[in-house]
């Protein structure tokens, strides 16, 4: 021990009263134990632990203990053993901890060594946790130690405001990112069950599972809940996850959903959950006449196994941003502690973090369920019939994981003139309500200028500028700066089929090759017009053109049909389609079977089309010489064919119509003339001519001796357009048929 001053005498007494003091005063549990580990001496914090008698007052515990040392010295020098007045207890049974073993083992270690250990942690009772350190004591010349001192700190609320902090971790790490109202709540129960509670029940409301807010309107007894997760799993079946659960009126479920506000509490007798199907039935409650005539009361309770032997449980409502979400159950059952405030306090701060992960998850999906339905009402609603193909379509909506949106694929068949058809399959980076708006603003551009006859390589440079500009418009200034959207890019594939030259003309931007079955069932992709994809800027696609029999299977689809190792997958599409017999539809259904076994993380399209022929006997085509005689020959081979096709009374309107465009042609153009009648779902006719001059309708007025003839012509047509050709263009009008 060190000395005031150098020159101070020695005073064992004083050194003894000193030490006695100080070991008196600590706050900590101090306790000697002998050679034998018999407790020789405890502090006045010692005493208070189960097991350690009381002592006399620290000074004359102190002398006492150096007289009894003495005479113990004594006895070992003359080979005799020490003597006790009374029994002292030995260490395994003070009571210090909870395992007495253990302790007894630590002390031994001391002594053996004659080295200290410093902060093992120990349980103690009623859930305490000890820091335990023992140090060896003996004389100052090195002899082996006589003695061992246990100083036992409760460090109880550090280590709980410890494990407290790491659930919270734990929550906001196995939480935070989560954006799945069903996987929120399984590791909300995962973070708090063994950790907090025994046994937890997550009830989330059914109106957040579609994106909605809960507000009921009479009442939160009526306020239908969904068990979202459970642990330790479900107590029975119908109390399991997915049950669908009501909390009677004045439990204090309904009152904790009521004001939003969390309770403990000890001993309960609860009423429980109104659960769907529940076996073991308890009295329904009472119709609460304040909720009005017509409130569907809730069945009879079940009460959860949990519930049946809980001696303390909290309840703490799920709620953010004003937005009532569900209620979380915790209980206790087998630890002996009962919750108290800290464990209340720490259960609404776990469920305040869930409750804003759920809340971002139902925003999510109702951003989802938006996107998806523009999406969807921007597609078509079904493929039109026509008779230039067979087509089937297998479309299957992405799951896109952490984005809660709706892709940006489409796809699109669209009627032309001169019973060709356009087939359409694109895709719109990105996910969401701005994918949707930008596909429908794409599929709404290419069904105008499908209209305006373009071949594939002007629509397709033509869409690649109106992407360009889209990607130059600004950002909306009221959009969330942490979710800047991409810029709009886009794929698209773009093919006509002719039934009379049974011809497909396509071109490709970016999007993945074209697959083509033959009769015979061999199969190749078309990579021979691939282009950039739209945004670019470029404008340099090009055609394909491919002459291919009638029963030939032309296939378009999106990246998302081939997942994985896209090379492999395009010959597994291949083979799925390589069955000339088999319907179309079903081969589209088998492909998607075949390539994605399970929903997909992106938008997967598989437009297929069975290509047909027009028959001979549906088309006539004659070369008329540039001369007005040319008109009656028309009019005569006009009356014929309809007259053969069934068709005669539409000979007057169709005469007028072929007089007037043939008039403009024989006036106009140098070259030779064409006259061409279709006969398929409704009636064409074709004028073709040299000239590259496009016909305008004109409005005459009555002073007017010309410019009547192409406004008769258009309403005696249901519509008429110009497509050109690389020779001049093409005047075409459609006529319906009676009775189709």
């Amino acid at each position: 021990m060190a000395r005031a001053h150098a020159s101070a005498p020695h005073d064992g007494r004083l050194d003894a009263l000193l030490l006695g003091v100080l070991f008196a005063r600590a706050r900590s549990a101090l306790m000697v134990f002998d050679a034998e580990l018999r407790l020789l001496r405890a502090n006045a914090s010692a005493r208070r632990l189960p097991g350690v008698p009381e002592e006399a007052e620290p000074a004359e515990a102190a002398e006492a203990g150096a007289k009894q040392e003495q005479g113990a010295q004594a006895a070992r020098e003359e080979g005799g053993e020490a003597r006790t007045e009374r029994a002292a207890p030995a260490a395994r049974d003070v009571g210090a901890v909870a395992d007495g073993a253990e302790l007894e083992q630590l002390l031994r270690h001391v002594l053996t060594s004659g080295e200290p250990v410093r902060g093992v942690r120990m349980a103690g009772d009623c859930d305490r946790v000890l820091s335990v350190s023992a140090y060896p004591m003996g004389d100052d010349e090195g002899g082996d130690p006589v003695a061992v001192l246990a100083h036992v700190r409760d460090i109880t609320d550090r280590r709980r405001a410890r494990s407290r902090l790491e659930l919270l971790y734990a929550a906001e790490a196995r939480i935070g990112a989560l954006l799945d109202v069903g996987r929120v709540a399984q590791e909300l129960a995962a973070v708090v069950v063994p950790a907090l509670a025994d046994a937890v029940v997550v009830d989330v409301a059914d109106a957040v599972w579609r994106g909605e807010q809960s507000a009921p309107s009479q009442g939160v007894e009526v306020l239908a809940l969904r068990r979202a997760a459970a642990a330790p799993l479900a107590y029975r079946d119908e109390d399991g996850v997915g049950a669908q659960v009501r909390y009677p009126y004045a439990s204090p479920q309904s009152s904790a959903l009521t004001d939003l506000r969390p309770r403990l509490i000890q001993d309960p007798a609860l009423p429980g959950p109104a659960v769907v199907g529940g076996d073991r039935q308890a009295s329904a409650p009472e119709p609460d006449p304040a909720s009005g005539p017509g409130v569907e009361q809730a069945p009879p309770a079940s009460l959860p196994d949990a519930a049946d032997d809980a001696h303390s449980l909290i309840l703490v409502p799920l709620s953010a941003r004003g937005a009532l979400l569900g209620l979380v159950t915790l209980y206790r059952t087998e630890r002996p502690t009962p919750f108290d405030d800290a464990d209340l306090r720490l259960a609404t701060e776990v469920a305040e973090l869930a409750a804003v992960s759920v809340d971002n998850a139902r925003r999510q999906t109702r951003t989802h369920t938006t996107a998806s339905a523009l999406q969807r009402s921007l597609l078509p609603a079904q493929l039109p019939e026509n008779s230039a193909i067979d087509a089937g379509l297998a479309y299957v909506p992405g799951t896109f994981p952490g984005t809660g949106g709706a892709g940006g694929d489409w796809f699109d068949v669209i009627a032309l003139s001169g019973a060709r058809v356009a087939l359409v399959v694109g895709d719109v980076t990105g996910t969401g309500l701005h994918a949707a708006a930008t596909m429908g603003r794409l599929r709404s551009a290419i069904d105008t200028m499908a209209g305006l006859d373009l071949p594939p390589d002007e629509l397709l440079t033509h869409l690649d500028a109106l992407v360009s500009r889209l990607m130059q418009e600004p950002p909306d200034p009221f959009a969330d700066p942490q979710r800047n959207r991409p810029p709009p890019a886009a794929t698209c594939v773009y093919a006509i089929h002719d039934p009379i030259a049974m011809r497909v003309t396509l071109g490709l931007a970016g999007h993945p090759p074209p697959v083509v079955v033959r009769p015979d069932g061999s199969s190749e992709v078309v990579e021979a017009a691939s282009g950039p994809a739209l945004g670019g800027g470029s404008g340099t696609y090009r055609c394909a053109e491919l002459d291919l029999p009638e029963g030939s299977l032309l296939a378009l689809y999106t990246n998302g049909l081939l997942p994985d190792r896209p090379g492999e997958s395009l010959t597994r599409l291949r083979r799925a389609l390589s069955e000339p017999a088999r319907p179309v539809q079903d081969l589209c259904d088998a492909a998607v079977r075949e390539l994605l076994p399970s929903r997909p993380s992106d938008d997967a399209v598989l437009l297929a089309a069975r290509l047909r022929a027009l028959p001979p006997d549906q088309v006539v085509a004659v070369q008329l010489p540039v001369d007005h005689s040319a008109l009656s020959d028309a009019r005569d081979l006009v009356r014929r064919r309809l007259t053969d096709w069934g068709l005669r009374e539409l000979t007057l309107p169709t005469e007028l119509i072929v007089s007037e465009l043939l008039a403009n042609a024989v006036r106009h153009a140098p070259g030779p003339i064409g006259l061409k009648l279709i006969l398929q779902s409704v009636l064409t006719c074709e004028v073709t001519d040299t000239s590259h001059v496009a016909p305008h309708l004109r409005h005459a007025t009555s002073n007017d001796e010309g410019g009547r003839g192409l406004f008769l012509v258009a309403q005696l047509a249901r519509r008429w357009g110009v497509r050109y050709t690389p020779r001049g263009k093409v005047v075409w009008t459609e006529q319906e048929i009676p009775g189709s």
